[in-house]
């Protein structure tokens, strides 16, 4: 099947005069997870993982991704042609180096312009005009090849009430066009769709796991545009966005809007998430910005703080009774890991406000848990038994808030002194970074090795960054702050600041044998203030027993005990009143002083 479709693809490329092809993971939007119509690289590759590149050329197929799904890849393409190409950073575009080295000079890249944004458009001119190599926009390149491609997404449209977002939709687009005074600019043109679901108060389910709609958004002094299809809005929404001055317009209008604009107009974009076909289309002048909508949504106001902790006192309800079926299926029966995970999602069902998944749960027994990104098939995935290693990363959306929480436990037997080793050293890690407190506005690089000294006095580490932003109902990898490996990413060079939601995941892997992962939502606040500045600490929000069978005691300190010990009383006294008797007696058991 891959096969054919590469060998499409390749007659398309020569009838077009084209000696490569690069697909992205991504839509017009620059997001991370898409709607199925955007899956190409998928299409043609066979790889599902969320993040990678396929390139194209007569005589090779190559797929560049991050270490957090080699694993994934080679199960996955075993049987294609596609080659593995190993990138030593995440999202970084090591690809486009090696793409023109290996091409002629004049050669040709077919691109969709559509999938890729300014930026990204800027960085692969900077190589290729070094050789005259020319890049042409082919939007229309899988027309004939994609036969039965999935529409767009036309769901129902609904508004997020106040009392989950805190804020209206008048408040955000003053702020917004607060900003467009200030610049002496004419237009904010927004494209990222968690920004937009935030500034319009709105949510859909165009993507899998994300509450996102699909639309551009215009905001102007005084009248602002909402390009996305009418029918999706009911009578009163659209009647209560005319009253702020918001013309509701259809998706693809933007392609006749955008030109029509003067050529004396500034419009203020982010060069990050504005794709080069809407770029091309403008002839007004633009001013490249960090969106600001991007800054303001990940400080969290009361209303959102307070879901939130709502959510996260719902998801320790669901994951309790959860871990207790488990434990007691396992004394009848296996169980396979596609089971769990659907289980695990029947409890969370339960909770009020629940909406879905925040992601694919990620239940690897064993060996399966090394493979970062794993997903259980829903067949011939492994049976769990009652002794090994279980790892669990899941998450939920519910209207007041996103969850995301990743637990490993011990089912049975003895566990290793290299297991042992790896899992405290994790819990070590987290706990140092948990309890650090530094100047507000320190970055995600700055201080992501916290969460990793105690793995490297053991010669261990994980190959990721050690946490993300987290919305609310909204994208549960959410920019841009966090814990990264490399200075360069975005991750790595935001500030922190207080009141945002960030998680704290630092891992540890050994391919075919067992993964470990230690993950946590905390809030950043302000703990101090001195002559120095303003220093942040942060709060675990998270509320779910850590497992202390794998912990090899010998190895904490008094204080990390004292952590664990804390961090387990309040666990009990948060999620007991929501327990019956016989789950209240389990829970106190798992969270025993140790």
């Amino acid at each position: 099947m891959i096969a054919e479709r590469l060998q499409a693809l390749r007659n398309y490329m020569a009838s077009k005069n084209l000696d490569a092809f690069i697909i992205p993971s991504t839509d017009p939007h620059q997001s991370e997870y898409v709607a199925d119509y955007w899956k190409l690289r998928e299409y043609f590759s066979g790889f599902t993982g969320s993040a990678g590149t396929l390139i194209v050329t007569q005589n090779i197929a190559g797929l560049w991704t991050d270490s957090r799904y080699f694993l994934q890849f080679e199960d996955e393409c075993k049987h294609t042609e596609v080659q593995l190409c190993k990138q030593s950073i995440p999202h970084a575009p090591e690809h486009v180096a090696w793409l023109c080295d290996l091409l002629n000079e004049n050669a040709v890249i077919g691109v969709d312009y559509r999938q890729f944004s300014k930026s990204q458009i800027d960085y692969i001119l900077s190589h290729t005009t070094q050789k005259q190599i020319q890049l042409q926009n082919e939007p229309h390149f899988a027309k004939d090849i994609w036969i039965d491609r999935p529409e767009l997404p036309n769901f129902a449209i609904d508004v997020h009430p106040l009392e989950f977002s805190g804020e209206t939709t008048a408040s955000k687009l003053a702020k917004v066009q607060a900003a467009i005074e200030k610049h002496q600019a004419d237009y904010y043109l927004f494209s990222a769709l968690d920004e937009i679901a935030w500034l319009f108060n709105i949510r859909s389910r165009d993507v899998d796991y994300t509450p996102l709609v699909t639309a551009y958004a215009l905001v102007g002094k005084e009248q602002s545009f909402l390009f996305c299809n009418t029918q999706r809005f009911s009578e009163s929404s659209i009647a209560a966005f005319k009253q702020l001055n918001i013309t509701i317009t259809e998706y693809d209008a933007i392609a006749t809007l955008l030109p029509g604009l003067s050529r004396q107009q500034k419009i203020i974009t982010d060069a990050a998430s504005l794709n080069y076909a809407c770029f091309e289309a403008v002839e007004g002048q633009f001013m490249f910005q960090n969106s600001l909508v991007k800054e303001l949504k990940a400080i969290k106001n009361a209303v959102e703080i307070e879901g939130a902790k709502n959510c996260m006192r719902k998801d320790g309800v669901a994951l309790t009774k959860f871990f207790i079926w488990l434990e007691q299926e396992l004394e009848k029966r296996t169980i396979s890991e596609y089971e769990i995970g659907r289980k695990l999602d029947s409890f969370r069902q339960q909770q009020e406000y629940y909406t879905g998944e925040s992601f694919a749960a990620i239940v690897g027994y064993k060996g399966n848990g090394a493979i970062i990104h794993y997903t259980a098939p829903e067949v011939n995935s492994s049976m769990v038994h009652k002794e090994g290693i279980l790892l669990i990363d899941s998450g939920a959306q519910y209207k007041d808030g996103t969850t995301d929480i990743t637990r490993t436990i011990w089912l049975g037997g003895i566990p290793s002194t290299k297991i042992k080793t790896a899992y405290t050293g994790v819990l070590k890690g987290y706990i140092e970074l948990e309890q650090l407190q530094f100047p507000q506005g320190t970055t995600g690089a700055q201080i992501d090795a916290f969460a990793r000294v105690h793995l490297w006095k053991n010669g261990l580490n994980f190959p990721h960054g050690t946490g993300h932003g987290i919305g609310s109902f909204g994208m549960v990898h959410e920019p841009a702050q966090g814990f990264a490996i490399g200075p360069t990413t975005v991750r790595g060079t935001t500030p922190h600041l207080a009141n945002q939601l960030t998680t704290i995941e630092p891992g540890c892997y050994v391919p075919h044998q067992f993964g470990i992962r230690t993950e946590n939502i905390v809030l950043s606040k302000v703990v101090n203030e001195t002559d120095f500045g303003t220093f942040l600490g942060f709060e675990a929000l998270t509320l779910c027993y850590i497992d202390t069978q794998l912990l090899a005691v010998e190895m904490l300190t008094a204080s990390e005990i004292g952590w664990i010990n804390q961090y387990h009383k309040l666990v009990v006294e948060k999620l007991s009143p929501f327990l019956n008797t016989e789950e209240n007696k389990w829970l106190q058991q798992k969270c025993k002083a140790i």
